[in-house]
């Protein structure tokens, strides 16, 4: 009986540190009309379809946002993003490439925003 119990115990504290996150995630993909492939167009279709997600995912209460992909097609600009509820974990670089393997020039920009 007693191991029974501590079996028990066991498994309740488990279930207790596993419990789920509440956190809500949501991926947000808009798509604008592009008049011609000018740069300025380019542009302007690009923020109009990141100011519609972005729109979008604060209607849904969603507060934290980073672009996943932008896409320029023939007569169209796509936008893609990754919304939720809480801000991320900070990214220590652990599990990214070595920060000697990367140059400045070529390291990506971060492109995470709050709303």
């Amino acid at each position: 009986m007693r191991q029974v119990r501590r079996f028990a115990l066991a498994l309740l504290l488990i279930l207790v540190s596993a419990a789920p996150s509440a956190a809500t995630v949501a991926t947000i993909a808009t798509t604008t009309p592009l008049e011609n492939h000018a740069d300025q167009a380019v542009n302007a279709a690009l923020r109009a379809a990141l100011k519609k997600a972005v729109a979008g995912a604060a209607a849904m209460g969603l507060r934290w946002f980073q672009i996943s992909q932008a896409l320029v097609l023939d007569d169209a600009v796509t936008v893609q993003i990754v919304a939720t509820d809480e801000n991320p974990a900070p990214d220590t670089g652990e599990n990214g490439p070595d920060s000697e393997s990367r140059s400045g020039a070529n390291a990506p920009e971060s492109t995470e925003g709050n709303i």
